[in-house]
């Protein structure tokens, strides 16, 4: 059984999955600010799910390091008992949390288990900053794969994840984001990462994720360039009219 609700119209989400109740990459409140206040700034325009308002949960899960998916404000809030993400935000999760149990995914530890939920993680090549990885949860069965950046799937993944079930549902973006190589370059790769990976897994549901028209100030937003998938454009593509969802409010959905 797989479950899914908005918590925002960017990238939050409550996910239950056989029973395990999931937060992800939870930013409920304020800004999310990176590095400096000057060089990028975002806040959410459409005001995301009160905390009054939010399903029960068991874990936190956080997909990257950086603010507007490991949001302090809210996660000191939340004070989850449990989260899982990259070891990149132990130290850092730690100071703000103290008493919460962390299991840390890196490049040695890819997988934990959750009741009987198992957290794969899938590690990017690149380098450099900016790295995005991405987190595929799996009973055996089905799986959930949340690839908030997008994601470019090598042999190497394709054989960790053998053990996976099919892909019952992708959350991805769509938007094409970019900003000069100096500032990251590709930061999400629009619809022709969307496709790549719907021929990589084939799944059954493709849900879009990160596209949020947010406010913004500082040098990344006046150096972005952003296309924004349009319902005109999406319907012409034969491999996703059968699998996109768009979860344009709040509701909680069934999937599977």
């Amino acid at each position: 059984m797989i479950n899914l609700q908005r918590l925002n119209m960017d990238n939050s989400w409550f996910l239950e999955f056989d029973g395990l109740r999931i937060l992800v990459d939870p930013w409920l409140e304020g800004t999310e600010v990176d590095f400096f206040t000057w060089f990028n700034t975002q806040w959410h325009r459409t005001a995301p799910v009160p905390y009054n308002e939010l399903p029960a949960f068991d874990v936190v899960l956080i997909t990257q390091k950086y603010p507007d998916h490991f949001h302090h404000q809210t996660l000191e809030k939340l004070q989850p008992k449990l989260v899982i993400g990259p070891d990149s935000i132990q130290k850092d999760l730690m100071k703000l949390l103290p008493n919460t149990e962390f299991h840390a995914l890196n490049k040695k530890q890819t997988k934990v288990n959750v009741k009987g939920i198992d957290v794969h993680f899938l590690p990017t090549r690149r380098w450099i900053d900016p790295i995005y990885d991405a987190i595929v949860l799996s009973n055996g069965n089905e799986s959930v794969y949340f690839m908030t950046h997008g994601f470019t799937l090598d042999q190497a993944h394709q054989e960790q994840l053998k053990e996976v079930g099919d892909c019952s549902l992708l959350v991805t973006p769509f938007n094409l984001y970019k900003l000069p190589f100096f500032l990251g370059g590709v930061v999400s790769p629009g619809i022709k990462g969307v496709e790549h990976l719907c021929e990589t897994i084939q799944p059954k549901v493709v849900v879009p994720t990160h596209d949020e028209d947010k406010y913004a100030k500082g040098i990344v937003s006046k150096f972005a360039k952003i296309k924004r998938a349009t319902p005109k454009e999406l319907n012409k593509y034969t491999w996703l009219k059968d699998r996109y969802q768009a979860f344009s409010d709040y509701k909680l959905s069934s999937i599977s």
